[in-house]
């Protein structure tokens, strides 16, 4: 497995649409991995730089698991789509049968999760202010335009 693995966002809900929860109970387990959080964006108050978050080994392995498996499921599906062996259904067909969604959520609540236990509420707040500038898909033309020049 490679190292360098770095935590450079925040995923601040367990529910896809939902509003950010503070509340549950942490990730469980006997063994812990460390990873070091590069600085996240030059605008940002927070020095990330040498600050490090502790999460259960299992629950990273869970995530990484499901993270390699839609990167390397979506190039696949690009090459196909590039070769003409595949249509913009074949990716939404295979977010649906793959549970992407949940999945992703997932991956989202177990980071948030370790994120809340560990760092000061003004910590979060700066970490959620920067995830509330992130890109995202919208189906009207207006905010996917306003979406798309964020970048």
């Amino acid at each position: 497995m490679a190292c360098g693995h770095y935590l450079i966002f925040r995923l601040h809900t367990p529910m896809i649409t939902g509003g950010r929860t503070r509340s549950g109970p942490a990730p469980t387990s006997g063994i812990g991995i460390w990873t070091r959080a590069p600085a996240l964006e030059s605008n940002q108050l927070m020095d990330t730089s040498s600050r490090e978050t502790r999460m259960p080994l299992s629950e990273v392995i869970a995530v990484l698991q499901d993270l390699d498996e839609f990167v390397v499921s979506l190039d696949r599906l690009g090459s196909r789509h590039a070769a003409g062996t595949a249509d913009e259904s074949t990716v939404g067909t295979f977010i649906a049968d793959w549970d992407v969604a949940r999945r992703l959520a997932r991956a989202r609540r177990i980071i948030s999760v370790a994120l809340d236990a560990q760092l000061s509420e003004e910590d979060n707040a700066e970490i959620d202010a920067l995830c509330d500038q992130g890109r995202f898909y919208a189906t009207d033309s207006a905010n996917s335009a306003s979406a798309d020049q964020s970048s």
